[in-house]
């Protein structure tokens, strides 16, 4: 299932990280790793957003501890789906319940 995962580092962590390697390091392993579809920074702070397919709760666990570890953060996980596929939710919904009027 795709999610949108996002995560802003704390200012010591993101402080420490910036007076080593920076971020870069880890941002490929984690791209190496879980292939996100896309990867941004939010560059007016210390935050990135990433689109990534997760197939079991094992990888989102392991994703949330990278990133945990990593930002001193705690990234929020946005189940997110394609528009085409709200199509086929309302059409299976409703042989269960009509929408209201």
């Amino acid at each position: 299932m795709l999610y949108l995962v996002q995560v802003r580092a704390s200012m010591d962590r993101a402080n420490i990280i910036d007076a080593g390697d920076g971020p870069g390091p880890v941002f490929a392993k984690i791209v190496e790793r879980f292939r996100p579809e896309a990867f941004y920074g939010n560059p007016t702070g210390r935050e990135t957003f990433m689109v990534v397919n997760l197939d079991t709760p094992a990888q989102i666990a392991e994703l949330m501890y990278v990133l945990t570890w990593f930002t001193g953060g705690e990234p929020i996980f946005t189940p997110i789906m394609r528009p085409e596929i709200f199509g086929e939710a309302i059409a299976n919904a409703k042989k269960i319940v009509a929408p209201p009027k």
